[in-house]
């Protein structure tokens, strides 16, 4: 009577349930997204020059899970990004005994730094978990050209180096993901978001509003 005892299971009410999400996590993680298009982020350049559409970079974030609310954990945490990408127009072929002619158009890079606070709402426990988030944060663009002529023949000048740079732009991100725990303290997880930022004007530069879609995949710890 004592083997059977204590060989047969425990009953439901005494065995402990799954712990919910959390109780934080460290994300690192790849990224790549869009990278502003339109003319007001950019020096100014000849119209045919080509511009950066795709990106990489990296994902870091930190968040916590404080309490319940139904069905959902509910999270805070914020993330930060940096993402970029270079464009370079085609080079006209040399031709033997002569110097290379100097390039008419520019090449181009673009750097964007997203810093994205976020209030989640997590489903799931704490081996893994999907969610929903939110939040009001900033980005900054930074672009550069690099050295070309304008002109062609005997009047081409060259025009130098330029770089511009906005001001903080306020971003409403939204997006969502999962990690999924293959240890107790290592997950592969996914990150979707987009980010809408306003337009600003510094230093008598305008910039209109853009929205920016960001992608990130790796591993979170907790």
């Amino acid at each position: 009577m004592l083997l059977l005892v204590a060989l047969s299971p425990a009953p439901a009410a005494a065995q402990t349930a799954e712990a919910p999400p959390g109780p934080y996590a460290i994300d690192v993680r790849v990224a790549t997204g869009s990278l502003p298009q339109d003319a007001s982020f950019f020096p100014p350049a000849p119209a045919a020059t080509p511009i950066p559409s795709a990106s990489l970079g990296f994902d870091i974030g930190a968040h916590v899970y404080v309490f319940q609310l139904g069905p959902a954990r509910v999270g805070l945490g914020l993330n930060l990004l940096r993402i970029g990408g270079a464009a370079a127009p085609p080079r006209p072929a040399a031709s033997a005994g002569t110097p290379p002619a100097r390039p008419t158009l520019p090449d181009v890079e673009t750097r964007v730094r997203m810093f994205a606070p976020q209030l989640s709402l997590n489903f799931g426990s704490s081996r893994g978990w999907s969610y929903l988030s939110a939040g009001v944060g900033q980005i900054v663009a930074s672009t550069a050209t690099s050295e070309f002529a304008a002109g062609s023949g005997s009047t081409a000048s060259a025009v130098p180096a330029r770089t511009r740079e906005t001001a903080a732009l306020q971003t409403i991100n939204v997006g969502g993901g999962a990690r999924w725990f293959n240890n107790e303290h290592i997950a592969f997880s996914f990150d979707v978001r987009f980010h809408k930022a306003a337009g600003r004007t510094k230093e008598g530069v305008s910039t209109v509003p853009v929205t920016l879609v960001t992608a990130s995949a790796g591993i979170s710890l907790k």
